[in-house]
Formats: C-alpha cells, structure tokens, sequence
C-alpha cells in the first residue's frame, strides 16, 4: 500500500493532522469578528477557493497522487474533501452576508442550526475519523 504525503511536511498545523480542526474552529471566530465589523481584511472570493488553506494543500496533494488507500479510508477522505469545498463556499457566504450588511443572516448561518454550522460540524468530525486512520498516511 502507497503512503500519502505527510501532512507534517509543509504545515503549520504542527505534527498531526487532527489539528487542522482548530484551525477549521477557527475560522468560526474569524468570521463572528466579520459579522462584528472587523471584517475589511476578509475576501469572500479568496475564502471560497478551497486549495488555498494548507488542509486544501494537502487534500488537492492527496488527490493528485492517487495513493493505495484501503476502501473504507478512501471514503472518507473523498468525503472530507467535498466537506471541505463546501466549508469554504459557505464560509464565503458568510463574509459576503457581513459585508452587505446582512448581519442577522450572516448569525444564523454561525449558529447551530445554519449551513455554516452544519458542514463545518461535519468537517470536524470526518478529520476526526480519518484521523484514526493516520497509518495509512505515513503518519505515527
């Protein structure tokens, strides 16, 4: 079986990949401190490419390179990597609701029930999943 490329190599995210789920949490206050106001260094069309952040670096990384991944791990990162797309076009959306003043919309995404909410919960929990399955990427 192939390995993946380590996610260690290139990231900030230091040396595991379950720590892109803090950046991914993080995300939600930088977007809450945009729907606040502060939003004038945040671009929604950079926000909504999904290859720009370094889990998008490594996902495309990933995807490029058809590693030998069993069926089950195979699953969930191309699950992660559509989760991961959508993340970001909802998190654009949410900068653009901010920018055009549609703070109360902008919220409701942000809170439990909205779209943000919602995918980024999800790709929380499929890093979490594939996680567990961080042999199969070379990693310890």
């Amino acid at each position: 079986m192939g390995h993946l490329p380590n996610y260690r190599q290139p990231s900030p995210y230091g040396t595991e990949l379950f720590s892109a789920t803090n950046a991914h949490k993080a995300w939600k206050k930088r977007l809450h401190d945009c729907v606040s106001g502060a939003c004038s260094t945040l671009d929604p069309d950079t926000i909504a490419l999904d290859n720009r952040c370094d889990l998008g670096k490594w996902l495309y990384r990933i995807r490029e390179s058809r590693p030998a991944l069993s069926t089950d791990t195979q699953r969930l990162f191309t699950r992660l990597f559509e989760e991961h797309a959508a993340f970001h076009r909802v998190a654009a959306d949410v900068a653009r609701q901010a920018l055009a003043n549609q703070r109360q919309e902008a919220l409701q995404q942000l809170q439990g029930g909205g779209e943000y909410a919602r995918i980024s919960n999800q790709v929380i929990g499929t890093l979490g999943e594939l996680y567990l399955k961080r042999r199969e990427f070379g990693m310890d």
